[in-house]
């Protein structure tokens, strides 16, 4: 199934390897993304984020991918986290950290991506998850993309020296009308 080509075939999604840490420990420790994010954020060192790739390579209930750049350069990652067969269910979680690609539709695509891949390939039923009341750009792609308020989880998270509430989200696949991927590039 991987790489899946996104984004009119300049990003794919694929398996991640210890090659995309150097990639990635920037984006991990920026603040400002950092405070885009529901859970909780530390600061990684280069030891942490190469344990952190062993385990999303072999976690069992997990589909996890490595969102990279036409040269291969991780931008960020996405995943379908606790997958439950027995429920039909998974969390969606991404992080879009290089910055210079916000703003560009990745998001939304990858988005797309990784729900068709859930609903089509795994059988999923429902994906929920979980964003921060203040990262409003991330409601309106996933309110775009048909996911509906289920419930606020009040002060759940603490950002800035402030309390923030966590909006949860979920989509059925009875709701979800799946876009075609576009052709990868010959």
């Amino acid at each position: 199934m991987l790489p899946r080509r996104v984004a009119g075939g300049s990003y794919a999604l694929r398996e991640p390897d210890p090659g995309d840490v150097d990639s990635l420990l920037p984006i991990k420790n920026d603040p400002e993304v950092a405070a885009l994010l529901a859970g909780t954020t530390h600061a990684w060192s280069r030891s942490d984020l190469l344990d952190w790739v062993a385990h999303h390579q072999t976690a069992p209930n997990e589909a996890f991918f490595v969102i990279a750049d036409d040269t291969d350069r991780a931008v960020g990652h996405a995943a379908l986290y606790r997958i439950d067969t027995s429920a039909g269910s998974a969390e969606f979680g991404i992080l879009l950290g290089d910055k210079s690609v916000w703003g560009k539709g990745i998001g939304s695509q990858v988005t797309r991506s990784v729900i068709d891949y859930g609903f089509e390939t795994l059988g999923l039923r429902r994906i929920y998850l979980e964003v921060l009341e203040t990262n409003e750009r991330a409601k309106r792609v996933y309110e775009k993309l048909g996911f509906r308020v289920e419930g606020r989880l009040r002060q759940h998270q603490f950002k800035d020296g402030k309390p923030i509430d966590v909006v949860v989200m979920g989509l059925l696949r009875d709701e979800y009308r799946p876009v075609a991927q576009e052709p990868a590039p010959a």
